[in-house]
């Protein structure tokens, strides 16, 4: 994102956080500069800036639709800590509400469930699928009459909050106020037009909890440098001579690279895109999409990461995985294969995790400046560091 007005006052704010020093070096050549400086993964300040001004502002993965396939099903999330709720309604159609009820305040729905209507817990007002207050029991008093008429729009009908789908992947806007999706996702979807995204099908997540800090989840998706260290596995599938930087176009972050072993450790035999070049079957792309969507696609699947802030140390992550063809994601004839693949990601993530909470505690050390880069590889990493802060200060 080419930021092209600032908020002077945010401007301020963040170098009032990070310092003249740490501001400067987000922005200065990659041979002297470094990335974001310690506050940016611990102060709790620094986190509700944020929540405030990224997560609350910008296009945000929710769900996929699969997770919610019934009429009535419902998830709660959280949003830039906001509690929110997606809600597969009678006509098929999945919207987004704030989860609060118009009364008192009360969380409306605590866990993944389906219900015909959403009551709160508290004083057992009761909403439709689609928003609308339905009944606020003995308002006037026990056995009186409520003047209030269901339906009409009225005043205390849910709060609604904007949603769009992508390919079955569900995004909330709380500001209502961001660029439509399809501008936002652009970058993905004109460098994915050779795979047909209509077959992909939900295949089910992975959920971890990171003790660390949001922004290392996806320093670490970015970065290549660590993967000798850390995935071995990997690294014999795809070593580093083979393994670009990645460059950053607009919003959107782009790497990939050419299979030198077909298909191993990635659930051999599984379903291709159909009509895919012998190119595109031997290659894999991820992007990750400010501020927090992360997708990776291979020739037999379409996998996306998301990483939900809790606490400035404290994340909790999301990774979904679609595959190509209702058979694929969900048949038996392929089960074996998908429990591979299930089982790949599983084991990268845990190898990821066991160094982010590393990252998260050296940041306690107050001599740690925000390091020295790497000229071949941390040149995505820092233009993060100042995305981050160009989300931050956009006016």
């Amino acid at each position: 994102m080419n930021v092209v007005e600032q908020d002077a006052n945010y401007v301020g704010r963040v170098k009032t956080l990070l310092g003249d020093d740490g501001f400067a070096q987000i922005y200065a050549p990659i041979e002297s500069g470094s990335g974001l400086p310690n506050p940016a993964f611990s102060s709790q300040e620094w986190f509700a800036l944020e929540q405030d001004r990224i997560f609350r502002r910008y296009w945000i993965f929710a769900g996929a639709e699969a997770e919610i396939p019934k009429t009535g099903d419902i998830k709660p999330v959280e949003i830039g800590g906001v509690p929110v709720i997606l809600v597969r309604g009678q006509d098929g159609a999945v919207r987004c509400f704030q989860n609060v009820c118009r009364h008192r305040g009360s969380r409306l729905v605590s866990e993944h469930c389906n219900r015909k209507t959403i009551t709160c817990p508290y004083h057992a007002w009761t909403y439709g699928l689609d928003g609308s207050l339905r009944a606020r029991p003995h308002f006037n008093g026990p056995d009186r009459g409520d003047m209030f008429r269901a339906g009409g729009g009225c005043m205390l009908d849910l709060l609604p909050v904007r949603a769009e789908s992508f390919h079955g992947c569900v995004f909330v806007d709380l500001s209502g106020a961001a660029e439509p999706l399809g501008n936002w996702l652009a970058i993905i979807a004109e460098d994915l037009t050779a795979y047909d995204l209509a077959s992909i099908r939900w295949a089910g997540k992975l959920e971890f909890e990171v003790a660390a800090n949001w922004k290392f989840v996806y320093e670490n998706y970015i970065e290549n440098y660590h993967v000798f260290a850390i995935h071995p596995r990997l690294t014999d599938f795809a070593p580093m001579d083979i393994r670009g930087a990645g460059k950053w176009r607009g919003n959107t972050f782009k790497n990939g690279y050419s299979f030198p072993k077909e298909e191993q450790g990635r659930g051999q035999g599984m379903p291709h895109y159909p009509g895919l070049s012998d190119e595109d079957r031997a290659r894999g792309i991820w992007f990750l999409t400010m501020p927090h969507f992360a997708l990776e696609v291979f020739p037999d699947q379409f996998t996306v990461l998301v990483a939900y802030p809790v606490a400035p140390g404290l994340t909790r992550e999301e990774l979904h995985v679609f595959l190509i063809g209702d058979e694929a994601a969900t048949g038996e004839r392929f089960a074996d294969g998908r429990q591979e693949i299930f089982r790949m990601w599983d084991d990268l993530n845990r190898e990821d995790l066991s160094v982010l909470p590393l990252l998260q505690q050296g940041r306690k050390c107050p001599g740690y400046d925000g390091g020295r880069l790497s000229p071949h590889w941390d040149g995505p990493t820092l233009e993060y560091a100042r995305k981050i802060v160009d989300l931050i200060v956009a006016a």
